[in-house]
C-alpha cells in the first residue's frame, strides 16, 4: 500500500479537470523543480507549451478532460491522443495537409524558450491514464512529426512520455500544503459545477436596480451590462456554496450564516451613509471578503473572493440594500 499522502494527492489529481488540473500540476511542478516556468496563454496562445524547465530542455503539456464528457473509455482515449498530438505538432512545427505532414511555423515559441536551446524531453501530463492504448498512437505520431520537422526548437531525437496522476504523485514528494491546495481546488471545481445548475429565483428587483442604474449613470451601459452579468455569476456561486455547506457541513454552514448577518449590518451602514450607493459596491465586496476570509480563508482561500462578490449581489438582488431611481437608497423591505 502506498503512502496515504501520496495516495490522496494522486486521487485529487484524478478528480480535477480543466484549468483546475493544469493549475494544480503547475503549482506542484513549481514546488519540486526549481526552474519550472509556467507559460501564460496571453497574448497569442501558449505555443503548445504549458510549462518548461531545465533551461528550456524539458517541456510540459497538460490535459484534464472533464470526467463526464465521455460515455466510453475509447472516446476518452481518442480525446487524449488528439489533444497531445496537437500539442506535439506545434512543438515540431508541422501540421496536416490531407494525409501529408507539412511544415507550419509556430511564431510564438520563439518568444517563450531561451535562445539557442532545444527541447530534449516532453512530458504529456493527463488526469486519466487508465489505458496503455494511448501510448503507441502518441509516440508513433511524435516520431512522424520529428521526421517531417525542421526541428528548430525541439531535438529530432527528443523523448516523449505520458504521465498520469499516479506517476506524478510518486515522482517527487507530497506535503500537507499540496494536499490542502488540491482539496481546495476539488471543492472549488465542485462549487463551480453546482453553480452552473443554480437558477436564480425572482430577479425582478435586481433587474430593476440595474435598469435604474443605467438611467442614473449615463454613457455606461456596456459597463453596467458587464457588471450585471458578473454579479449574477457570483450570486450563483454564493448560492451553490451555501447549498453545499448546508448539505455536507452543517456546523460550517452555521458559521457562514453568522458571517452573512455581519456582512448585512456592515454593508447596510455603508450604503445608508452614501449619496450614491452604487459606487460603494467594490467597498461592500471588500467588507464581505474581510469577514468571510477570517473564518473561511484557510479552508477555501481561492474561492472566498468570488463568494464575497456573490454575497453582495445576493443582498442587492434580495433587496436588503440597493438604490432606486430618484432615491438615495432603497432600504430593507
Amino acid at each position: 500500500m502506498g503512502h496515504p499522502q501520496i495516495t490522496e494527492y494522486e486521487l485529487s489529481l484524478e478528480a480535477l479537470s480543466g484549468n483546475e488540473f493544469q493549475d494544480e500540476v503547475s503549482a506542484y511542478l513549481q514546488a519540486v523543480i526549481i526552474d519550472f516556468q509556467t507559460v501564460p496563454a496571453s497574448p497569442q496562445g501558449d505555443a503548445g507549451l504549458d510549462g518548461f524547465s531545465h533551461h528550456g530542455e524539458r517541456a510540459y503539456c497538460c490535459y484534464g478532460p472533464e470526467h463526464d464528457a465521455f460515455k466510453k473509455n475509447k472516446e476518452r482515449e481518442d480525446a487524449i491522443v488528439e489533444k497531445f498530438k496537437g500539442d506535439l505538432r506545434r512543438l515540431y512545427e508541422v501540421d496536416t495537409d490531407g494525409k501529408k505532414l507539412v511544415v507550419c511555423e509556430n511564431t510564438e515559441i520563439e518568444t517563450i524558450l531561451p535562445k539557442k536551446r532545444k527541447i530534449k524531453h516532453v512530458e504529456l501530463i493527463v488526469n486519466w491514464f487508465g489505458s496503455h492504448r494511448i501510448l503507441s498512437r502518441i509516440l508513433t505520431a511524435a516520431a512522424q512529426y520529428a521526421a517531417a520537422s525542421q526541428c528548430r526548437y525541439i531535438e529530432i531525437d527528443a523523448t516523449v512520455t505520458v504521465v498520469g496522476p499516479k506517476q506524478l504523485a510518486n515522482r517527487h514528494f507530497v506535503d500537507e500544503v499540496m494536499i490542502a491546495r488540491a482539496r481546495q481546488r476539488i471543492f472549488i471545481q465542485k462549487i463551480e459545477k453546482r453553480a452552473e445548475a443554480v437558477v436564480l429565483g425572482n430577479t425582478e428587483k435586481f433587474d430593476k436596480k440595474m435598469k435604474d442604474l443605467r438611467e442614473m449613470v449615463h454613457g455606461q451601459k456596456d459597463a453596467i451590462d458587464s457588471l450585471q452579468i458578473q454579479l449574477q455569476t457570483d450570486w450563483r456561486m454564493t448560492l451553490a456554496f451555501d447549498q453545499e455547506l448546508s448539505d455536507t457541513l452543517p456546523n460550517v454552514h452555521r458559521s457562514f450564516e453568522g458571517d452573512r448577518r455581519r456582512i448585512l449590518t456592515r454593508v447596510s451602514e455603508l450604503m445608508v451613509s452614501s449619496s450614491m450607493p452604487w459606487t460603494e459596491l467594490h467597498r461592500a465586496a471588500e467588507i464581505a471578503f474581510e469577514i468571510l476570509d477570517e473564518d473561511f480563508g484557510k479552508l477555501y482561500g481561492m474561492l472566498i473572493r468570488d463568494i464575497s462578490s456573490g454575497e453582495i449581489a445576493r443582498l442587492v438582488g434580495e433587496c436588503p440594500v440597493g438604490w432606486e431611481k430618484g432615491e438615495k437608497l432603497a432600504g430593507a423591505k
